[in-house]
């Protein structure tokens, strides 16, 4: 069984003061577009959701009416990310093979690409959904002048989900300790202890949306792809 953590509890600084994780795509919410795709997947048991903690009611009703029958918790997150999937992490079932961590503001996923990661987890203990970089990246000196080109085949950009096997997370949580707080993605925990992690390449449109005109393109893109379906 995989235990899902999406996280939904962030400020959204970069929005203007609308909290992107409420607006909508179609008629949806955006954290539960996001929740949606993970509730049609077999393989999940349960869904815990971390939202801001005077929204708490509100995200849990918004839930409920868009039918997250998987949904075991919604939870306060905390000043941080990091605190947020801990908090969040502490309301799913011991019971849980994997745990997976998604971003509410990446509402594209797709349900087919979440179990390719779920399948690879299952295989390698630790999986994340990635994209390759298309773009030259360039490293550059604190005197603003570039030192190295860096071999763009060997880069992916790191998404959600981040799938790990529970009792691998766990024991890299509990063996880093406070350094965990530094990471800016899951995934770090399990390389600064050493661990393998896979590369799992989906599609491109996973964006996250952390300006408003994400949500245009969020809104473009979704609209595409039910399209093409229909087609």
């Amino acid at each position: 069984m995989v235990s899902v953590i999406i996280v939904a509890a962030g400020n959204s600084a970069r929005m203007d003061g609308v909290n992107k994780q409420l607006e909508k795509i179609g008629d949806t919410p955006v954290f539960v577009m996001s929740a949606l795709k993970f509730e049609r997947s077999e393989k999940v048991g349960e869904i815990v959701i971390a939202a801001p903690e005077e929204d708490v009611p509100r995200y849990e009703k918004l839930a409920r009416n868009f039918e997250i029958s998987k949904l075991a918790a919604v939870v306060a997150g905390g000043e941080t990310r990091f605190k947020s999937v801990m908090n969040a992490l502490d309301a799913t079932s011991p019971k849980a093979d994997f745990i997976a961590i998604h971003d509410g503001a990446r509402p594209l996923i797709d349900t087919s690409e979440i179990e390719r990661v779920f399948a690879d987890a299952e295989k390698y203990n630790a999986a994340i959904a990635a994209v390759p970089a298309t773009d030259t990246v360039k490293s550059v000196g604190t005197n603003g002048f570039v030192e190295e080109t860096i071999p763009r085949g060997k880069l992916y950009y790191a998404q959600t989900p981040q799938v790990f096997r529970r009792k691998l997370y766990l024991s890299c949580l509990e063996k880093i300790g406070s350094r965990a707080e530094t990471v800016t993605d899951d995934s770090s925990i399990l390389e600064m202890c050493g661990e393998y992690v896979r590369i799992t390449e989906i599609a491109c449109s996973n964006l996250k949306i952390t300006r408003p005109d994400d949500l245009t393109a969020a809104a473009a893109i979704h609209t595409g792809k039910r399209t093409v379906k229909m087609i």
